[in-house]
């Protein structure tokens, strides 16, 4: 009997559990294996991990709608400041002063100072739009973007020869004296009317615009609670508690 006492200390021994302690041992073994059975023990690692996916869900959601909410009022300002350039009325003949570089003018048959203005917009919204867009890994904004890129990357030359170059990042920048000494042929075919670059990018900004109004829309489904409204989520652990 005393060998079977020995054995049996020894056996919750290994378990940091006293000989004295034997019977408590028992019964909060029991305890855990009823949980265990009963479904409790489930139900609380379902509640953990819910909480921990719902706090996931909800910094996820955050960081996305600011980089659409970016997308979409860079893509906005950049249509706008494209549909301004391709109004003819800009480039009406009249009789000008066109303000030079050193603060020195010269006359000149078309408004150079109020073109460069909106290129100068067209050109800072243009880099917003690209550099929010670029910080998307994919989908359809992403190749949106890029399509944009892409469209300004055909026109290079024509671009270069008004003044506007392009960086290696995609940016765009304008020499203001090169700019407005340029051919105004060259200037109008860029951005004058339907079909010109202006038009085109006007056009695909737009479609940015309401590609990042659509993803918008998907994370605004997210309620204060970090939920989502619509459709149910799956967790790992749902298939086996």
């Amino acid at each position: 009997m005393s060998r079977i006492n020995s054995d049996y200390s020894g056996l919750f021994s290994s378990f940091g559990v006293s000989s004295n302690n034997t019977g408590n041992s028992l019964e909060s073994l029991y305890g855990d294996y009823s949980s265990i059975k009963n479904g409790s023990y489930g139900k609380l690692l379902k509640a953990y991990y819910a909480k921990q996916e719902k706090e996931y869900r909800t910094e996820e959601a955050d960081d996305n709608k600011g980089v659409y909410s970016k997308v979409k009022a860079n893509a906005s300002t950049l249509s706008k400041d494209a549909d301004a350039l391709t109004s003819s009325s800009l480039y009406a003949k009249g009789s000008f002063k066109v303000t030079k570089k050193d603060g020195s003018t010269e006359d000149s048959d078309y408004d150079m100072d109020k073109i460069y203005e909106k290129v100068s917009s067209f050109v800072k919204s243009y880099n917003s739009t690209v550099n929010a867009g670029a910080s998307i890994d994919s989908g359809a904004v992403a190749n949106r973007t890029l399509s944009l890129v892409q469209l300004t990357s055909k026109n290079k030359n024509l671009l270069n020869s008004v003044g506007i170059s392009i960086s290696n990042d995609g940016n765009l920048s304008v020499d203001e004296e090169k700019f407005k000494s340029a051919d105004i042929n060259s200037i109008k075919s860029l951005f004058s009317g339907t079909g010109s670059y202006a038009d085109a990018v006007s056009n695909k900004a737009d479609v940015l615009a309401s590609l990042a109004e659509s993803k918008l829309s998907t994370y605004a489904q997210y309620n204060s609670s970090g939920s989502y409204d619509k459709g149910t989520s799956s967790s790992l652990f749902n298939n086996y508690l």
